[in-house]
């Protein structure tokens, strides 16, 4: 087991550095090791809890600093949540921020942050899933005051995004907050229209000097492609189109894949734009995604949602088990899965590492348990155990 003593994330005049500083053992004596990796801030804090889990790595305290950045106070929300192991104290921040404030709520710590990213949630999703801990709140959101900065994509987007897969999970609870949270779908649409206005300005109903509703579908697809490049530095030009594809090279302006495909399958499910996700294909880190093609699913649950060779495989009638690298994000893989490759009335068993999970939100606890050998135990609204019953 290693001791990671110090992690810090620092911004420089070119890309922010990661430094870990850890004990171990080399020829019966103790030994520090500091490594530096090149990385971005903003996915710091989530890419180092998950290897200090994972890895079984202990750690006294974590900081990641981006300095810098620059957010009114009142648009800081307050983000409570309660971990009960002895590893993290008051002070622990797993939050991306040069200013933030750390303070006990009961058994409950809360962090003042200016960033609240689905880096953060994700971090935040890990260790609740490896500690067994569900009790996390979010407390007060200025979600509709705060103005992302160049290269991020839509924060209240991102956010309810991952607010509601984890509350689908009933993993995370929201106890107070913006009506966007409410998830009636009348008031998501109307919270979600503010975010489109990026993509499709004049979509909340507000004259921009151009009727987007009236287009017809060629002018609309070029209407949205084109709003995609003003917003995240997508290159498209008329040569990308192929046949009925087209093909979209990005700079890799978004933090990960898995944002920009959200924003576009946001405009796309949301704007009623009947084009889907094609294909993704990563050569130096410029993804081609291809619109309206009938394969799309292999390559996005490959490349997005890490499904590990596509392994879709039915273990019994009814029952089905996909091999994952990750539970996040679970709730949309599901969905998905259900949409377009397995029966409705199926039971999805999904494979991460050297464990099984079923979700009880679409199966029977009993029907559940009954696909165990030996015992389980509940994470959330997860079931895990080690071994599948023979058929």
């Amino acid at each position: 087991m290693t001791l990671a003593s110090t992690i810090n994330t620092f911004s420089g005049s070119e890309n922010p550095i990661l430094k870990l500083v850890s004990d171990a053992k080399k020829g019966g004596r103790k030994v520090r090791i500091i490594s530096t990796y090149d990385i971005d801030a903003v996915v710091a804090s989530g890419v180092v809890i998950k290897y200090l889990l994972q890895s079984d790595v202990r750690y006294e305290y974590l900081t990641v600093l981006d300095v810098g950045q620059d957010v009114l106070a009142e648009d800081i929300p307050t983000i409570s949540f309660g971990i009960q192991f002895k590893e993290l104290r008051e002070g622990v921040a797993v939050v991306r921020g040069e200013r933030y404030e750390v303070r006990r709520l009961g058994s409950n710590y809360v962090i003042n942050t200016p960033y609240y990213s689905h880096t953060v949630l994700k971090a935040l999703e890990d260790v609740m899933i490896v500690t067994n801990d569900v009790r996390y709140y979010v407390l007060t959101s200025m979600l509709s005051k705060y103005v992302p900065r160049l290269r991020t994509p839509p924060p209240d987007e991102v956010f309810r995004s991952y607010v509601r897969e984890l509350c689908d999970l009933n993993l995370l609870k929201v106890v107070s907050g913006l009506k966007i949270f409410n998830y009636s779908l009348v008031e998501v649409d109307r919270a979600l229209s503010r975010t489109l206005d990026l993509f499709m300005p004049g979509y909340s109903g507000v004259d921009v000097g151009r009727d987007v509703r009236n287009l017809s579908e060629a002018e609309l697809s070029k209407e949205v492609l084109s709003r995609l490049a003003t917003y995240s530095q997508v290159r498209v030009s008329t040569n990308d189109l192929v046949g009925d594809n087209y093909y979209i090279v990005q700079e890799w302006f978004f933090k990960d894949l898995y944002e920009f495909l959200y924003a576009l399958m946001c405009v796309v499910d949301l704007y009623g734009v009947d084009y889907l996700v094609a294909s993704i294909a990563i050569t130096n880190y410029t993804p081609l995604i291809r619109l309206k093609y009938e394969g799309m699913l292999k390559d996005l649950f490959s490349s997005i949602y890490k499904v590990k060779d596509v392994g879709i495989q039915p273990i019994r009638k009814n029952v089905y088990k996909v091999r994952l690298n990750s539970l996040v994000p679970l709730t949309p893989i599901c969905k998905v899965l259900k949409s377009y490759f397995i029966p409705t009335n199926s039971v999805i068993v999904y494979e991460v590492g050297n464990e099984f999970y079923t979700s009880l939100s679409d199966t029977p606890l009993e029907i559940a348990i009954s696909l165990v050998k030996g015992g389980y135990e509940r994470v959330g609204n997860l079931i895990r155990f080690k071994e599948l019953r023979s058929p």
